[in-house]
């Protein structure tokens, strides 16, 4: 492998990791269960008498052997293992590391692994904050002066009737026919509500504005790992070293 940036590592070494892990299952699947595969026979059959019925021979060929499994299954190994070895060995160069920078604001410079899970984090925050309930836009808040971090409302008043049954003349008298009463029902002033209102919630803009200073965050994050992650790869070639170590004399 000749010189490449980090970046260039990560795109591969999950696939690296992927397919060894694959192959190496694929391996311990026949190891367990299709040991049949390495085995096999011939059978031929000698008639005593001269001249007796002929049979045909049985042959059984043999699949695969151990040596030539783990052979084939080391080769993705190597590959995996340096992979990934090259990757860390990077991370703790002190190479991969860049400034993770919010406009004007600094926070320090950061590891690509350590941004990674500051991302990670940021994910989950953003997920509750999405979530946080906002003031009922339908009311006028203002900030209370009593209490931190609450909204208060103008009194809302509103008021409060009674049913009252009153006597009224429907037809007035004449002289051929008395007058005429109904009763009516009225809805009577009695009283008036006043209600004011709190909340301890925020408002849909200063929702909006932390969303906002989060994507700003995950935004800075992928751009400083992205930054790190131009480190020049550290190169470890020990994988054949280890399986020819494992392997010396028997495969």
């Amino acid at each position: 492998m000749g010189k490449n940036q980090l970046h260039q590592l990560l795109a591969v070494e999950q696939d690296l990791r992927g397919r060894a892990s694959e192959i190496m299952q694929e391996s311990v699947t026949l190891f367990q269960k299709k040991e049949d595969h390495l085995d096999g026979m011939v059978r031929t059959y000698h008639s005593k008498e001269e001249n007796g019925e002929g049979l045909a021979s049985e042959v059984k060929e043999i699949v695969t052997t151990v040596a030539a499994k783990i052979r084939y299954s080391s080769g993705f190994l190597v590959n995996a293992i340096n992979a990934q070895l090259s990757k860390e060995e990077t991370n703790c160069s002190g190479l991969a590391r860049a400034e993770l920078k919010v406009n004007d604001i600094s926070f320090g410079e950061l590891s690509a692994t350590s941004l990674l899970a500051l991302e990670q984090h940021l994910q989950r925050i953003l997920g509750l904050y999405k979530v946080i309930p906002t003031l009922d836009p339908a009311k006028r808040w203002n900030k209370d002066t009593t209490q931190d971090n609450t909204y208060i409302t103008e009194t809302e008043t509103k008021y409060r009737t009674n049913k009252v049954e009153e006597i009224i003349v429907a037809v007035q008298a004449t002289k051929e026919f008395p007058a005429q009463i109904a009763k009516v029902v009225k809805d009577v002033q009695v009283g008036t509500w006043e209600t004011l209102y709190r909340s301890g919630k925020i408002t849909p803009a200063q929702k909006s504005d932390l969303l906002y200073r989060i994507d700003n965050l995950i935004n800075a994050v992928k751009r400083a790992r992205a930054k790190a992650n131009e480190a020049e790869v550290v190169q470890m070639k020990i994988g054949k070293s280890i399986l020819d170590y494992i392997n010396n004399g028997i495969l």
